[in-house]
């Protein structure tokens, strides 16, 4: 995974076919006129605010206008992280648009049953940055059938109270017809091409389709620690806007259509919007240019082919936020900061289970100051979405997790969250038990460790000195610990090999892999050789050593464990170190 520098700008869309040029007024107009019915005089007045807003939007000098990363009919698309962001609304319509809200919020009152004025009130309270009135709006919404829950959805997903939205979309998808039920419930726009077909081979509905739904939704969080699954509420609430916008006024001046559905359900809803260079249209006619924007970082919305389908098999570059190609992204507010956690990982066995432990610094992490920090390791199995988690809600800025789960393959993702910072270190990758196919003793992941005056003879008593990293000093001594597993508790001698060797791009792959299978093995300037007798009246037998690595240059190397008992074929397995200055 990729780290994700501090972002400061917005995703810009470009309004292709645009509307006839307007000069600026500033005045405030009249937004309701009497006279007409309710919901006449909300549309009425919604239209007059738009091209109020239309013709007092600030100009765009950004970059990015004369590129077009994607075209979806009169629009064109482009994601930019570099200009800055659009100006706040020009003061007089902040008033027009305050005004608005309050006429809304009268003829909602005479006619509390209609869905265009329950929709525009939630929508333009949001825009206004009231959300408590949004939701309170929802709330007062006595509309037929599904809309008024979907308005709550949608305002309480505003206020990121992500786990009573969920509560409250399930509801609301009970009270629509079976076809709009599958319209809401499918996920194939998000979807890039090997997912899609994979996707659309069941029916809506289908019990493979509805698990292949879960899945996904529940792999694509950014955040496993946290209640609710915000991706799926994002997802309802993007068709929530949707339905909003359809037959309403928007900035952009000919109307809601399915070209702008399509990019405000793949890249969100715009937050904002600025006036381009005007153009000559047909005729010679002068017209104007809107750039919408919405807000960044934007990640990601569902992870790869590779990852839906076989999650415990990742590493953290699948897990990567840009990764291409970028069907469609999500901002999420409580990690406008999206930062790889460097880490120490390891899996110990326990039985059936698996101890997965993980070691952390995050104290030199700009912006972190002296917020406090919630921590969480989470572990899923193959199979259905189901997560064991350890979750610290008040954790500090160096530590150690660790958390219990079946053994075998795993994903695992460990996640450092500063709230009032909205930022999110996180390590994302599958795990699984080194290779021991056909014995009688394996052996668990290598954990690191600084040398503390005694060989730490359980798993407990290292991980208060694991090293938070796989950077080492190389001034220092590095300490090693790990298990093997079923070893004869009477005891049986064992013939233990520990060796450093550079890392060369060779080793890394096929030859690491020759090494495991014993066709090959590697130079070893650091080298250490022992004989032992196993733990007696267990058959687990848990040790440590101590390397010398003064003598390792800078660079990368493999930690390399070999241990051989009577019987079988020698066991291994390694561990990636880099090796700095002293």
């Amino acid at each position: 995974m990729r780290p994700v520098a501090a972002l400061r700008a917005l995703t810009a869309l470009v309004l292709l076919a645009a509307a006839p040029a307007l000069g600026a007024q500033d005045v405030p107009i009249e937004i309701a006129p009497s006279g007409l019915d309710p919901r006449e005089q909300a549309q009425r007045g919604q239209e007059r605010f738009e091209n109020f807003r239309r013709a007092n939007l600030m100009s765009y000098n950004g970059g990015g206008g004369t590129r077009c990363e994607e075209r979806v009919g009169r629009f064109c698309y482009w994601y930019d992280e570099v200009s800055p962001p659009p100006p706040p609304d020009r003061p007089i319509v902040v008033a027009a648009r305050l005004q608005f809200v309050r006429t809304l919020d009268s003829l909602a009152r005479i006619l509390p049953t209609d869905e265009f004025i329950a929709g525009q009130r939630v929508r333009y309270a949001m825009e206004a940055g009231l959300a408590e009135a949004a939701l309170t709006a929802a709330n007062e919404c006595r509309a037929y059938g599904w809309w008024c829950g979907a308005f709550r959805g949608l305002a309480l997903h505003n206020l990121g109270r992500f786990a009573d939205a969920e509560i409250v979309w399930d509801s609301t998808l009970t009270k629509m017809s079976a076809s709009q039920r599958c319209m809401w419930l499918d996920i194939s726009l998000y979807l890039d091409d090997d997912t899609r077909r994979l996707y659309s081979r069941n029916a809506c509905g289908s019990e493979p389709r509805v698990a292949f739904e879960q899945r996904t939704w529940w792999l694509a969080r950014v955040r496993y620690g946290m209640r609710g699954n915000d991706l799926r509420s994002e997802h309802f609430s993007r068709l929530t806007y949707a339905e909003i916008l359809r037959g309403s006024a928007t900035p952009y001046a000919f109307g809601f259509d399915e070209d702008e559905r399509e990019l405000l359900l793949r890249f969100g809803w715009t937050r904002g919007w600025m006036r381009g260079p005007d153009v000559i249209g047909p005729g010679g006619q002068r017209q104007s240019n809107v750039i919408g924007h919405e807000p960044v970082p934007a990640y990601r919305f569902i992870p790869p082919f590779h990852v839906v389908t076989s999650p415990v098999t990742s590493d953290s570059t699948d897990w990567a936020v840009q990764l291409p190609p970028v069907v469609a992204r999500y901002h999420p507010p409580y990690a406008t900061r999206l930062l790889m956690l460097e880490h120490q990982q390891g899996l110990f066995r326990r039985g059936d289970t698996a101890l997965v432990v993980i070691a952390y610094d995050v104290s030199k992490i700009e912006r972190i100051g002296n917020s406090p920090i919630e921590a969480a390791l989470i572990a899923t199995p193959t199979g259905v979405p189901r997560q064991l988690e350890t979750i610290q809600p008040s954790a500090p800025k160096r530590g150690t997790l660790t958390v219990r789960a079946p053994w075998g393959p795993l994903l695992m993702s460990a996640e450092i969250a500063v709230p009032a910072e909205s930022v999110l270190v996180r390590a994302r990758y599958g795990i699984r038990p080194p290779l021991a196919t056909g014995t009688r003793v394996s052996l668990s992941d290598l954990l690191f460790y600084q040398p503390y005056g005694r060989f730490p003879t359980t798993i407990e008593e290292a991980l208060p000195h694991a090293i938070p990293t796989q950077r080492i000093n190389s001034g220092q001594k590095l300490g090693v610990f790990w298990e093997s597993y079923g070893t004869n508790p009477n005891g049986e001698v064992i013939t233990i090999s520990l060796t450093v060797v550079p890392e060369t791009e060779e080793s890394s792959a096929m030859s690491r892999a020759a090494r495991r299978l014993g066709l090959a093995r590697g130079s070893a300037p650091v080298s250490l050789t022992v004989q032992d007798v196993s733990t007696r009246g267990s058959t687990t037998s848990a040790r440590a050593l101590e390397l010398d690595v003064s003598t390792l240059r800078r660079g990368e190397y493999l930690v390399q464990l070999e241990v051989t008992v009577a019987g079988q074929y020698s066991i291994r397995t390694d561990r990636r170190i880099v090796v700095t200055g002293s």
